[in-house]
C-alpha cells in the first residue's frame, strides 16, 4: 500500500506503565489521520513529547490539534503540561489551537498544574472540552473528522474508555485503564482497531487493570476486527501478553511497543 492510500494510522508513544522499560514507556498514542496530517494524541504520559520525535513527528506540535484523556494518573496525563510548555516556546513556526479533551475536573487539573508550575504550564492558545456523561455513563462529542464517544471504565472515579468513528468508516477504540467492564466491550463494538489495556498476567489479575485472559474477552464480546494489546508492567512479556488472549480471542492480536504502528484497516 502507498503512503498516500495507506489511511488512518494509530502510532504508539508509550506502551508500558510508570515503571521503567526499554521500549515501553507511559501511555501515549498518536492518531495520524493522513501522511503529514493533523494529530490526534489519546493520553499524554511522561515522554510522550519526546516520543513523537522518536517516531518522525518532528513536526508534531505542528499538527497536532487535540488530546483525548482517558483519566488524570500521571502516567496518563503529565505531559500536558510539558506539551503546553512547548508550545510557548519562539522556535516553533505557527501552531493550530489544540483543544484538550477528557473527564470532568480536567479544566482543574489544567488550572492547578498552572498554578503549580506557573503559567508556561497553561497552553496559550488551548481550549478545554470536559465531556459529562449521561445517566447511562456514556458521553461523546463531534468534531472535524468524525464523532468520539466514551464510557465509564471504572478503574478509578473518573477514568474513561473512548471510541472514535471516522468520517472515512473506520474506527478504533482505547480502553484507557479499565478491569473486565462490559461497558467497555459495548463501545468497542465492532471496531477497526481495539486498543487494550494489558498490564499483568493472570495469575496477578486485579479489578480495576485487564490480563491477557480478560482483554482477550473483552475483545471477543466486542466482536472487534483487531485486538492490540498495550500498557504492559514489566512482569508481562508482550509474547505471553498475545498467547493468553489468544486463549479468549481468535482474531488478529498485535502487541504494542513504543514505535509501533497500526492501521485502522490495513
Amino acid at each position: 500500500m502507498s503512503a498516500s492510500a495507506r489511511g488512518p494510522e494509530l502510532v504508539v508513544l508509550g506502551a508500558g506503565s510508570i515503571l521503567p522499560r526499554a521500549g515501553y514507556g507511559s501511555s501515549g498514542y498518536a492518531l495520524e489521520l493522513e501522511p503529514g496530517g493533523p494529530l490526534t494524541l489519546f493520553d499524554c504520559g511522561p515522554g510522550t513529547l519526546r516520543a513523537l520525535g522518536a517516531v518522525g513527528f518532528e513536526d508534531g506540535l505542528e499538527r497536532l490539534e487535540r488530546v483525548v484523556l482517558s483519566h488524570f494518573h500521571l502516567d496518563h496525563c503529565l505531559d500536558v503540561f510539558a506539551l503546553a510548555f512547548a508550545r510557548h516556546n519562539k522556535a516553533l513556526r505557527r501552531v493550530p489551537p489544540l483543544e484538550l479533551c477528557g473527564p470532568v475536573g480536567l479544566a482543574a487539573l489544567v488550572e492547578g498544574g498552572a498554578a503549580a508550575l506557573g503559567r508556561f504550564a497553561r497552553d496559550p492558545d488551548g481550549t478545554v472540552r470536559e465531556v459529562a456523561l449521561d445517566d447511562d455513563g456514556r458521553g461523546g462529542f463531534d468534531c472535524a473528522y468524525g464523532r468520539f464517544t466514551c464510557v465509564r471504565t471504572g478503574h478509578n472515579r473518573e477514568a474513561l474508555a473512548w471510541r472514535l468513528d471516522l468520517t472515512d468508516g473506520t474506527s478504533l477504540a482505547y480502553t484507557g485503564d479499565t478491569g473486565p467492564n462490559p461497558a467497555v466491550a459495548e463501545l468497542a463494538r465492532g471496531v477497526d482497531l481495539f486498543v487494550c489495556e494489558c498490564s499483568f498476567p493472570d495469575e496477578a489479575a486485579t479489578a480495576n487493570h485487564l490480563t491477557p485472559r480478560t482483554a482477550g474477552e473483552l475483545a471477543r464480546q466486542g466482536d472487534v476486527g483487531r485486538l492490540v494489546l498495550t500498557h504492559f508492567y514489566p512482569g508481562l512479556s508482550p509474547a505471553d501478553a498475545a498467547a493468553g488472549a489468544a486463549r479468549t480471542y481468535d482474531g488478529p492480536i498485535e502487541s504494542a511497543h513504543d514505535g509501533s504502528r497500526h492501521l485502522l484497516r490495513p
